[in-house]
């Protein structure tokens, strides 16, 4: 029995994967279709991303927050969910950045390196898989967590280091940290923790509008990679260093510590607990992070490249970490 329901949950992570991987690589191909028809130009690609970067990734990320419950129970129990995610950013940082030695980047390419490794698609693709392995609430529960303590540094620490590499002086990187995106952080964090909530009339079309965040994005991207030579990305060692980072790397170290090593058992975390960490972890590329990368003039379609081979690759190494768990 217990064989026969290994096999259902994995044919149905297989399903889901398959099923996510299948919605982005349509909500892609129609922005490719589209500019290579000339429906959408550079211009247009130019105003996607400002679209994205001002209007709805700012309300996707303050109704994400604002919007969350933290009741004392959830907080207690997931503080520690929080502080792995945050602790895995920092392994991808450092893996990211010995590869990127090894590669011999330039500063600005280092950054888009290691801010690629440091964070993944939790929402479109882990909440999903989580769900369907996980079901009764408990795995979104920390999958939220997870998604919470990655998108606290992503707006800070990650927004720091692409800016840092475009402009060398820190004092004014600093400074541009002061943008949309990281004020609509900031409100959201404030809200989370006011004791009433806002109203639905307000939030409803805020939270509806940014959700479209993640389908421009990947029109975006479609456009993106028909700007370039998809054999290219196949051939492109800095994203399968990327990848590997990413998708197998720092997940195992992070399983071998948590489920081998005894600091799960050390924290009183339980498998579910277990599970969320790595897999999520183990997620490929954000799709975000190209449309930022636009935004700052630095090499987007590397970006692209770095999110389309992870994502491709990521079906037999999602596999790989759930058969390990």
């Amino acid at each position: 029995n217990s064989i026969a329901i290994f096999y259902y949950y994995y044919f149905c992570l297989m399903q889901i994967i398959l099923t996510q991987i299948a919605m982005l690589a349509l909500m892609a191909t129609i922005g490719a279709v589209a500019y290579l028809t000339r429906l959408i130009k550079e211009d247009t690609a130019n105003g996607m991303v400002k679209l994205v970067t001002k209007i709805t990734l700012p309300l996707l990320i303050f109704t994400t927050f604002a919007g969350n419950d933290t009741s004392p129970e959830i907080l207690k129990n997931s503080a520690i969910v929080i502080a792995l995610s945050m602790g895995s950013v920092v392994l991808f940082f450092l893996f990211a950045g010995v590869s990127a030695r090894i590669l011999r980047l330039s500063a600005d390419n280092t950054a888009l390196h290691r801010v690629s490794a440091m964070f993944g698609n939790v929402v479109f693709l882990g909440f999903p898989i989580i769900n369907a392995l996980y079901p009764g609430g408990e795995g979104l529960i920390y999958a939220t967590m997870f998604h919470l303590g990655q998108n606290a540094l992503i707006w800070t620490w990650g927004v720091y280091i692409l800016y840092s590499s475009r402009n060398r002086s820190g004092g004014k990187s600093w400074k541009n940290l002061l943008n949309p995106v990281t004020i609509a952080f900031a409100a959201g964090i404030t809200f989370m923790f006011l004791p009433f909530t806002i109203p639905d009339i307000i939030m409803s079309p805020l939270s509806q509008i940014g959700k479209t965040t993640t389908y421009i994005s990947m029109v975006y991207v479609g456009t993106v990679l028909a700007m370039v030579n998809p054999l290219r990305v196949f051939s492109n060692i800095r994203s399968y260093l990327v990848s590997f980072n990413k998708l197998l790397l720092v997940p195992v170290i992070l399983l071998l510590l948590l489920k081998y090593a005894g600091l799960a058992e050390l924290l009183h975390m339980n498998s579910t607990a277990v599970g969320v960490v790595v897999l999520l972890a183990g997620m490929p590329c954000m799709i975000l992070i190209s449309v930022l990368v636009r935004d700052l003039d630095l090499d987007y379609k590397q970006s692209v490249g770095n999110i389309f081979l992870s994502t491709i690759l990521s079906f037999a190494t999602i596999s790989f970490l759930y058969w390990l768990l």
